[in-house]
């Protein structure tokens, strides 16, 4: 029986992995289990710490800064493995390569057992025959691994596979607190909702509002999210729908391309159009009321931001990209509309049919409500509790 957990990750700083690992956390801690979160760095800004999980910085000091890189390595498994030895926990989850490698390595010789799992499109990150080598190596020592689809876990080896399993990513609790939209297309409130998006006292029941004419991506500007595609298929889509606008939200990455997307959206005049939000600490908030949320990505993990704009009762838009994540999710024309990557026209499309029929746009929007029951944090938690339980006797 697990009764303590701790998760290893790089830092708590935002993203993907880390919203799970917090919300796993937080929803181990409510269901009676100590938990602990270690960590290499403590990062500028990072999602909020869940209530009564306790956190661990275990990086390396100024001077232990200026080893060699293989000296660096040695260090933090050392600092893992001493961290290991005094919170005694029953399993380690571990998230991302590098945490996941080292998490094995400091465990293996205390005898604790570890759940790694894999956060991304692996023929990126594990294409080497270096990183082929070391995971074909390391991940079989492990209890076991946790993938985000099939498209993924299929990358490895049988005997990396026959120790694995698909699990979706738990929905962020706070964001299913939000406001959706009901069967009558309707915003609803949830109970501890009492207030709108603009600040105007609601009813606990429910509002009416109608959508805005405006479709919304969410993720920081990265290659992978090929925001350039997106803004080409929204330049088609607006000469059939000059009313619309497109928001997208997120940082910068620093890789170069907000920068490539802002030069190709004001050299085409649609600076009033295309409108950069930047990255927002209250986004599901932003977006609830959005016409259709659009995922243009030329490869993805399992995106979050889907999950919650499908959660929130947007129509969806998702490009069918590897490593499997939004086809998981969407049944193209059921509960949202799927398109090929990187093709402008076929994008556009897409958009257009969301916008020239609004009544199978909501069809397909109350389709992809049902993700708050398929995804739920309790539901999700239970899974990968059952999961390291079932590992663990093998």
């Amino acid at each position: 029986m697990i009764k303590k957990v701790l998760f290893h990750l790089y830092s708590l700083q935002k993203g993907g992995a880390e919203r799970v690992v917090t919300t796993l956390a937080g929803e181990m801690k409510r269901q009676g289990l100590e938990v602990t979160i270690a960590t290499l760095v403590k990062g500028e800004v990072e999602y909020p710490l869940p209530e009564g999980v306790k956190r661990v910085v275990m990086g390396l000091s100024p001077e232990e800064e200026k080893s060699g890189k293989l000296s660096r390595m040695r260090l933090r498994v050392k600092h893992l493995r001493d961290c290991l030895r005094e919170e005694k926990p029953d399993v380690v989850f571990s998230f991302m390569q590098s945490a996941n490698y080292r998490a094995i390595i400091a465990a293996r010789p205390l005898h604790i057992p570890v759940i790694f799992s894999v956060r991304s499109d692996p023929r990126v990150d594990y294409a080497s025959r270096s990183q082929k080598f070391i995971s074909g190596y390391l991940y079989p020592r492990a209890a076991g691994g946790v993938f985000q689809t099939r498209q993924a876990m299929d990358f490895f080896p049988e005997t990396v596979k026959e120790r694995s399993r698909v699990i979706l990513n738990p929905l962020d609790p706070r964001c299913l607190s939000l406001e959706r939209f009901s069967e009558e297309g309707i915003l609803t409130d949830s109970p501890e909702v009492a207030e709108s998006r603009d600040g105007l006292p609601r009813s606990a029941t429910g509002g009416r509002r109608e959508r805005r004419k405006v479709y919304v991506a969410v993720g920081r500007h990265h290659k992978a999210k090929d925001y350039l595609t997106l803004v080409k298929a929204f330049e088609i889509f607006s000469e059939k729908h000059p009313e619309y606008k497109l928001e997208i939200y997120g940082g910068d990455s620093g890789d170069n391309t907000r920068l490539q997307v802002a030069e190709y959206v004001h050299g085409h005049e649609m600076d009033e159009k295309v409108l950069f939000m930047g990255d927002r600490s209250n986004v599901a908030e932003c977006i609830r009321d959005a016409a259709v949320y659009v995922l243009s990505s030329r490869y993805e993990g399992m995106p979050n931001a889907l999950m919650e704009a499908m959660s929130l009762g947007l129509p969806v838009i998702a490009t069918d990209c590897p490593c499997g994540g939004p086809a998981s999710l969407i049944s193209d024309g059921e509960n949202g509309l799927l398109s090929e990557p990187e093709n402008p026209k076929e994008l556009a499309a897409a958009m257009c049919k969301m916008a020239d029929y609004p009544e199978e746009a909501e069809r397909v929007a109350k389709e992809a409500v049902k993700i708050r029951e398929i995804a739920s944090a309790e539901r999700i938690t239970k899974e990968w509790l059952a999961f390291a339980e079932e590992r663990m006797k093998s």
